[in-house]
């Protein structure tokens, strides 16, 4: 264990196979992530107790409840074994997604550990998910989600949406004056709960299509938007991590419009 212990606690080591990190390893201290993916957490650290447990809060994206990661080493003899168990996520889909994730890093803890090389460029294909919580019902925000005029007021210009299952929308979109079309058709609507769309960014050689999920979702705030991303292990594999990282990047300033869009009148 105390061989492998540094990988957890060393922000030099750490970078060698989760990202780049910033941790201050004392209970309440701060701890920040930057993936190679372009996945962005932060959290603070609830445990450390040298060379075993390492436990910390986690919440992607500044959006979204805390969830809790909890990194702990066994062994006694040759070998340590390393276990992480990721707790307090809300839904099905973020447990599947953070179960995901835990497998390629561990996996590249061990490459890190035994090869003593670099193996932080994992997670490039992995699909990504942002929780937005809207203190709305479910009901108010289904408009900004089903309609062309609602999505205008926060997703993008809307030249087309139809609405339906097997329609098509385009939307533009204008981002540090580069204009961005995204093109495509509507798989799935199920009414004030879920519309699901094949996704194609124009202009952008990536290979194919990927799938965005809009999901309302019970939340304490009263309703959330779960926007679910997937399909980058499905496009051009030199292309997926690039496509990944500009969505990573951008939804959660599309998410940010979202809420103060349906922000309460007076809030913060």
């Amino acid at each position: 264990m105390p061989e492998v212990w540094p990988y957890l606690s060393r922000p030099e080591l750490l970078q060698r196979w989760l990202g780049d990190v910033d941790l201050e390893l004392a209970v309440g201290g701060e701890f920040a992530l930057k993936a190679w993916n372009g996945d962005v957490v932060r959290g603070r650290v609830l445990i450390a107790d040298p060379p075993s447990t390492l436990a910390v809060t986690w919440r992607p994206h500044g959006l979204g409840p805390e969830s809790r990661v909890t990194l702990r080493l066994q062994g006694d003899g040759p070998g340590t074994r390393v276990f992480a168990r990721h707790e307090d996520l809300p839904s099905e889909p973020e447990r599947r997604q953070a179960r995901r994730i835990w497998r390629e890093a561990l996996t590249a803890l061990r490459t890190a550990v035994h090869e003593g090389t670099d193996a932080h460029a994992w997670g490039g294909t992995l699909p990504m998910a942002i929780r937005v919580p809207l203190a709305r019902k479910a009901e108010d925000v289904w408009p900004l989600l089903s309609t062309a005029q609602g999505l205008g007021k926060w997703l993008a210009g809307v030249e087309r949406f139809d609405g339906v299952a097997g329609g098509a929308f385009r939307f533009v979109s204008r981002m540090q004056e580069r204009v961005g079309v995204a093109q495509g058709t509507i798989d799935t609507v199920v009414p004030e709960r879920q519309i699901v769309m094949s996704w194609e960014r124009e202009g952008e050689e990536w290979g194919g299509r990927t799938k965005v999920e809009f999901s309302l979702v019970a939340d304490p705030t009263g309703t959330a938007l779960l926007i679910l991303h997937s399909g980058f292990d499905k496009i051009a594999p030199d292309a997926a991590a690039v496509a990944r990282h500009h969505y990573v990047t951008t939804w959660p300033k599309i998410a940010a419009d979202l809420r103060r869009l349906v922000a309460p009148v007076g809030a913060a």
